[in-house]
């Protein structure tokens, strides 16, 4: 099966930006765009929730209506629609199968409910085995918030653990498509103490830093040699490290780890704090 990009629309703004950036990625890949419509099947009637006939049809116009405009801006990308009922929010993720990347919208910063469009996009995130992105309503479709973050970088969460070769992939094939420079940035989380004396971090230790940030990222130079790329070393902790780093960048990718819990996948807390706080399009990498 040809790889592809998979959207999740569901008729809000968010997914409809989520669309266009998905467009704008698949012509920088060279990739068709399928674009995925999910209404919950309920097994019982429930008053006052529209029939399955009625959200069939509403479905149908959303698809519709999206592929209509992409078309119109994206002429030479391929676009497929489906409609996919379903009584678990975990057939999307089957429905996805082996896409390049799952796009969905997300909720401006500020909202009560966060970042994230509801629990279907959550439980996807959580629990996808390839990488998700999400884009909020006012991004642009190319990825930037303001034509003035338009030649920012992509922004990359490094961590030396193993298991991580495919975030860095991503970031510096995201950063060489755009012809943009790739800013890595890895918390040493090695704040002065309030308790000691000590104003800055030991020497020795900022240069092992520095010697593991650039052993790690050597290997993803010499494959992208036409790559900018800025290394940033941050005393801060990992989440507020990476949520600097997002601002003014096109993208942010970070990793989302193996953590379990006895009742659910774990997300993170630098992850969650991208989730939440990072003001661009956020790629969610799974990981060893």
């Amino acid at each position: 099966m040809r790889p592809e990009i998979t959207v999740g629309l569901d008729g809000s703004p968010e997914s409809l930006s989520a669309a266009r950036w998905a467009a704008r990625e698949a012509q920088l890949r060279g990739l068709p765009v399928r674009l995925l419509h999910l209404w919950m099947v309920s097994p019982v009637a429930v008053p006052h929730v529209p029939s399955g006939e009625v959200r069939s049809t509403a479905g149908r116009r959303i698809l519709r209506d999206a592929e209509s405009e992409l078309r119109e801006h994206y002429p030479d990308v391929p676009f497929t629609t489906e409609l996919l009922p379903a009584a678990t929010p975990a057939a999307l993720l089957s429905a996805a199968g082996d896409e390049q990347l799952l796009v969905l919208g997300s909720q401006d910063i500020g909202t009560g409910t966060g970042y994230l469009v509801g629990s279907l996009a959550l439980y996807t995130l959580a629990r996808s085995e390839h990488p998700v992105v999400l884009v909020r309503a006012h991004d642009d479709p190319d990825g930037t918030l303001t034509p003035a973050a338009s030649s920012g970088p992509v922004a990359v969460a490094v961590s030396g653990r193993s298991g991580y070769d495919g975030v860095l992939e991503l970031a510096f094939d995201a950063a060489d498509r755009r012809h943009t420079s790739l800013l890595a940035v890895h918390a040493t989380s090695r704040r002065p103490s309030l308790t000691t004396w000590q104003d800055s971090p030991d020497e020795t230790a900022q240069q092992a830093d520095h010697h593991e940030l650039s052993a790690t990222l050597r290997p993803w130079r010499e494959k992208y040699p036409a790559v900018d790329v800025v290394e940033r070393l941050s005393d801060d902790s990992p989440a507020r490290a990476v949520v600097d780093a997002a601002t003014g960048a096109r993208l942010l990718v970070v990793g989302r780890g193996g953590y379990r819990t006895p009742l659910a996948p774990r997300i993170g807390p630098v992850t969650q704090a991208a989730i939440h706080h990072a003001p661009c399009p956020l790629a969610v990498v799974p990981h060893d």
